[in-house]
């Protein structure tokens, strides 16, 4: 069996593993890769076929499956040998788009006359079960075909057996080199009786040939109970000293001794003690003769509601029932089990590791162990796998063994002072560390030791050992006990009682150990050493942080973690959810280790964040050098700040900063720049401007005699190397924020603040365009990043602060842009054609009204010379463009073509002529249209030529050469938008100076009634189906209802025949521009409010705006910062503001989310809410 995937995210991966390991449990053999890496012409020669695929944006393939399917296609002949399945993964909010790929794939393989194993299945993410409700009886039906009936889920067998006398064989262990037989000298009780964990301390003498070193581990090769074992071969019928004789059927399967008794394979070889698998219980209900058994393992095996029973048996804490293999068996009588059915299939006995917690100058020739039993509230003598093993040993048993290397590296100097964390049993390496520390001859730095237990009383492990060190004065040990008050009390806890002593230990090169709770628990204890720091330091998190990260780099940061099934981090619950703030889970928790992580936009994944490549299209090393960048421009910005509280007029070096400062910031905004190349070289210019602020910096303060403020961040050189820079990149992310500050709420709002300055960044870019440019916007940009290192930055309510001022100024920028654009006219209303024109052709796409002047100007100036007239034509957010007057006088500029951004990958390939992207609002390039793309101004992606000045002859050229429209070229040939109707013709040019002219006509029309409410319907527009919600809602107001719309978003509206103002002519929609004339909409309602002598809000007007990118984020900081109020936004709520920051924003601004329903959002609105 083979199965290609396509995947953009990550979810269709995960899927066609499972169907991996399903397949290869039921013994067949199975590959999985890529579609991409797939060799397709060998597809011919292959017997089964799973094709699995999401469909991605507009119904296209993900990246890694385009070229199987163009493949498919383009091939003539049939593929008459290969039988195929597909399973499909999509979204029911796209509509027409639904599985599109998946069901485009199924009916290429048919028409190919490939065999259909089974009927196609299509998942979807919005089903109350998501993609299992379809997935789970397709991937049964496939089995069913493949395999027959009665063997659905059936256990493979893996040896042939059979059963012989004589005597038993000798058999040692078989868990490779370097395993001894110790001899137990005495396993010492540690804890009080009836304590209901119970630690011990084991002594095991060692050979003479073995030696151990400070910190090192053993691996116990523990045995199954003989209470487990006697069970399971009761259940099964089998005497325990029967023989048995193995052959292996295939090379896959577990090594097992080929000769041994059944009490032998019982207690050295398959693991009786761990929870079967999901997979394993799937199996199992495959073999019960009582269909309502069957039933009930298959539950247990496919709920995955957050509810499921299958957690009782996994989870932590006293009252987890007992769930090992033997309890199944006796549980589910009727499953008719063979010794077949286990071996190979019940995973093998893995050795565990503890901690020696003795030192060799100590105890040379002995080392002793310390572990803790658990205990369960039930009827069942049931003990954990290897500390019950460990437990029910006596002086003079033999234990299995082996000395292994640890995993702590130990500072060379005796004088470096350590500051450790240990929970629990973890004591066990600072207990060797300190009789190691004892046994020197010459001073030693001391031992600030934070130990985590439950009670003093019980289990205060090696408490006199521990004082004694105390009074030898290489100890100072704070004890916290969590359950002995009422405050649950953790190490975490203690740290901040004290900070300073924290401070003290590490700012004087000491080396930071944790030993413990892995899972959550050491980000926790991290967490509240970083708070320690800034406490102690008086600091800000980011300075503390680099240091961290630092010390983590040299090796002084170290932490040993350890699980154990049964505990599933409960013990430390209360201190997690502190740390959570009483927020939803940490997104750091919730994600583990990824490539890259990245939320600024409404396209992140599953609304959290994109992890493995961004749904964009940006990849983890685009991320991580936009997210050094970010960081640097913060320290410019810091420099850059400071210089002008000290002079406030900027000389020729500032001028360039504040320039190059708006580039940077921009270049990160989404589906902006993609080029790493172009990043790796602005970090280069940011450095260099660092260094000659820095200089400028040291030298104002000399002159002016003020002593140098220190610089908030650590420095850590960049050699220009590709991995580094990437390297560095993560370490200053924002994942890595959220990991550090273990407040969600508060590092998604200082993101906020960053998106903010990207928008504002963008706007006044554009305005730059034209030489307009105002130093309150400089300076706020660089006094915004310089307050992110602030102490003021960990406050809430400064930060909100902060953002209504990212609002004020960015109305300041956007009144710039608008007397910027204006300098090609005020909007006047116009209609514009929607239809070919024929002629060599070029297509602008994104904003820049001054690009695309300067290109009209230039194909003017081509034609006059050579006497050729090229078209041009725009696309997405560039439409507003025909509404000024001074550029649809060109008689180059043809129409409109396309909607809005996010088609581009479908409709630039039916462009026949060159195609130019200003900024923002690039996706990655497909190839039908890659060789005719360029990119001016901040955007960029690897290999597309880029324009970096005002000569756009590479354009020109690039039209000349393409064929252009013909006079038989009727209508556009892109395929139809799914959500939206085609356009023949839009109307434009309904800015601010327009409506406000007709404002007496617009009052006469309130004053007769013929006007009842305005709604401001705009913002951006993306993939999601979800924005059919302001179709739907636009559709739905009442006749006397008037449109405003901006932005990308127009185009889920303007097709819409709207009507006009009862007999005024004056459309009931009204398009103010692009997503910056924003202005123009709050420039009406203050006119209107002067008009009726109310406020803002006092008026008919509600608005209604759809967020995608940056720059819709400014623009609600600035609606919000003008103290407008009862806005509502969506299709969902930004993924960086979590649910209690989103709930502040709503208590003071009635911040809406859209609902589900269009008519419920009018009557709210209606109201005035």
């Amino acid at each position: 069996m083979l199965i290609l995937y396509g995947s953009q995210t990550g979810t269709t991966e995960a899927y066609a593993k499972i169907v991996q390991s399903f397949a290869l449990a039921r013994g067949l053999p199975v590959r999985v890769m890529p579609a991409s890496a797939y060799d397709m012409t060998k597809l011919e020669t292959e017997d089964t076929v799973i094709f699995m695929t999401s469909t991605f944006y507009n119904g296209e393939f993900p990246d890694n499956f385009t070229n199987c399917y163009e493949y498919l296609v383009q091939r003539k002949e049939p593929l008459l040998n290969v039988a195929f399945a597909v399973f499909g993964l999509g979204s029911s909010t796209t509509k027409d788009n639904f599985n599109r790929a998946a069901k485009a794939l199924q009916s290429r393989l048919l028409s190919l006359h490939a065999r259909e194993l089974i009927p196609a299945a299509f998942g979807d993410e919005h089903d109350a079960g998501g993609h299992d409700t379809a997935f789970r009886p397709w991937v049964k039906a496939l089995w069913v075909q493949l395999l027959g009936e009665h063997s659905k889920l059936t256990l493979p067998i893996h040896y042939d057996f059979k059963l012989v006398s004589g005597p038993a064989p000798t058999l040692g262990h078989n868990f490779g080199a370097g395993y001894e037989e110790l001899t137990v000298v005495s396993n010492e009780r540690l804890t009080a009786e009836g304590y209901e964990r119970p630690s011990y301390l084991m002594t095991m003498n060692l050979p003479d040939h073995v030696n151990y070193a400070l910190g090192d581990h053993v691996q116990v090769a523990y045995a199954n109970s003989n209470d487990l074992v006697e069970r399971l071969a009761a259940r099964l019928g089998l005497d325990l000293n029967t023989i048995v004789e193995l052959t292996p059927r295939d090379d896959s399967a577990t090594e097992l001794p080929l000769r041994a008794t059944v009490r032998q394979l019982f207690t050295n070889y398959l693991d009786l003690s761990t929870p079967p698998t999901r997979s394993f219980l799937d199996g199992l209900s495959a073999l019960c003769t009582n269909a309502e058994e069957a039933a009930t393992l298959e539950h247990l095996a496919e709920d995955m509601s957050a509810t499921n029973s299958y957690l009782q048996y996994i989870s932590g804490g006293p009252h987890r029932r007992p769930f090992t293999l033997v309890d199944v068996l006796e549980d589910f009588a009727s499953i008719k089990l063979t010794l077949a059915h286990l071996l190979g299939n019940v995973p093998p006995i893995s050795p565990r590791y503890y901690s020696i917690c003795t030192s060799p100058l100590v105890h040379p020739h002995q080392i002793q162990i310390v572990y803790s039993v658990d205990q369960w509230h039930t009827s069942k003598n049931f003990t954990g796998a290897s500390a019950g093993f460990l437990s029910r040993q006596t002086a003079g048993s033999k234990v299995v063994l082996k000395v292994s290397k640890g995993y702590f590296t130990h500072p060379e100097s005796l004088d470096t002072p350590i500051l450790g964390v240990a929970l629990g049993t973890g004591i066990a390496f600072f207990r060797a560390l300190l009789q190691h520390r004892s046994q020197q001859q010459q001073s030693v730095a001391r031992v600030r030791l934070y130990f985590g237990i439950r009670h003093a009383a019980k289990d205060f492990l090696f408490k006199q050992e521990l004082l004694k060190y105390e009074d030898n004065g290489i100890l100072e040990l704070v004890v916290a006990c969590s359950h002995d008050s009422a405050t649950f009390v953790t190490p975490a806890t203690k740290m901040q009682e004290f900070p300073h002593r924290v401070c003290e230990y590490l700012d004087n090169g000491g080396v930071y150990y944790y030993c413990g709770l892995g899972g959550a628990i050491p980000s926790c204890h991290e967490a509240a050493v970083l708070q320690a720091l800034q406490a102690g330091h008086g600091s800000t998190l980011a300075p503390e942080a680099s240091a961290i990260n630092t010390m983590k780099e040299s090796g002084r940061w170290q932490v040993e973690a350890f699980s154990r099934s049964v505990d599933h981090e409960n013990a430390l619950q209360s201190t997690i959810d502190a740390v959570q703030n009483n927020d939803a889970k940490p997104i750091g928790d919730v994600l583990g280790d990824c490539a890259m992580f990245c939320y600024q936009c409404g396209q992140t994944n599953q609304g959290i964040g994109c992890t493995k490549v961004g749904v964009c299209g940006k990849t983890p090393t685009v991320a991580a050098l936009q997210d050094l960048l970010i960081d640097h421009m913060k320290q410019l910005s810091w420099l850059a700040h400071h210089i002008r509280l000290l002079e406030p007029t900027d000389n020729q070096l500032m001028m360039d900063v504040n320039r190059f400062s708006l580039l940077a910031t921009f270049s990160t905004l989404t589906n902006v720049n993609f080029d790493a190349s172009r990043f790796v070289a602005m970090i280069s210019e940011v450095e260099d401007f660092k260094a000659a602020l820095n200089t400028l910096y040291k030298e104002t303060c000399q002159r002016l005699g003020v002593k140098p403020e220190p610089l908030p961040w650590g420095e850590l050189p960049l050699t220009g190397d590709l991995e580094d820079l990437v390297s560095h990149g993560k370490k200053v992310g924002v994942l890595s924020r959220l990991r550090s500050a273990r407040n969600d709420a508060l590092v998604g709002l200082q993101e906020m603040l960053v998106y903010g300055l990207k928008g504002l960044a963008a706007y006044t870019d554009h305005s730059l365009q034209y030489g307009l440019e105002n130093s309150v916007i400089y300076n706020f940009i660089h006094e915004a990043f310089s307050f992110l290192y602030s102490k003021d930055a960990s406050n809430l309510e400064k930060v909100l602060e902060m953002l209504m001022r990212c609002g004020q100024v960015n109305f300041i920028a956007l009144e710039l842009l608008h007397n910027a654009n204006n300098t090609h006219g005020a909007q006047s209303p116009s209609v514009v054609q929607c239809k070919p024109v024929p002629g060599k052709a070029i297509l602008v796409s994104g904003h820049d009204l001054k690009m695309l002047r300067d290109l009209l100007d230039q194909c003017e100036g081509y034609k006059a010379k050579h006497g050729v007239h090229i078209n041009v034509f725009t696309h997405g957010e560039l439409l507003p463009a025909h509404g000024y007057p001074g550029l649809r006088q060109s008689t180059h500029l043809a129409g409109h073509f396309g909607a809005a951004w996010q088609r581009q990958s479908i409709e630039f390939a039916y462009f026949p002529g060159a195609i130019l992207m200003t900024t923002n609002c690039l996706t990655q390039p497909k190839p039908a249209y890659k060789d005719r793309l360029f990119t001016a101004g901040a955007v960029g992606w690897a290999d597309i030529p880029h324009i970096s000045t005002t000569d756009y002859t590479p354009v020109i050229e690039m039209a000349l050469s393409c064929n252009g429209f013909t006079a038989e070229d009727k209508e556009f040939a892109y395929p139809p938008n799914p959500f939206v109707p085609a356009a023949s013709e839009y109307n434009v040019g309904w800015g601010s100076e327009t409506v406000i002219g007709a404002a007496p006509t617009v009052l006469k029309a309130v004053a007769a009634g013929d006007i009842s409410r305005f709604y401001v319907i705009g913002g951006c527009d993306g993939y999601e189906g979800e924005r059919s919600y302001y179709t739907e809602l636009a559709a739905a107001l009442p006749p006397s209802s008037v449109v405003l719309t901006v932005g990308c978003g127009k185009f889920r509206l303007n097709h819409l025949q709207m009507g006009t103002i009862g007999a005024t002519g004056i459309p009931r929609l009204l398009d103010l521009g692009q997503c910056n004339d924003s202005y123009s909409a709050v420039q009406i309602a203050l006119a209107l409010a002067g008009a009726l002598n109310c406020g803002v809000n006092e008026l008919p007007v509600s608005i209604v705006l759809s967020w995608f990118e940056q720059k819709a984020v400014v623009v609600l900081l600035t609606l919000l910062s003008l103290g407008i109020r009862n806005i509502r936004v969506g299709p969902t709520v930004p993924a960086f503001l979590r649910p209690s920051i989103f709930k502040v924003l709503h208590e003071k601004f009635n911040l809406n989310a859209i609902g589900a329903d269009v008519h419920e959002d009018i009557a709210k609105m209606v109201q005035g809410a």
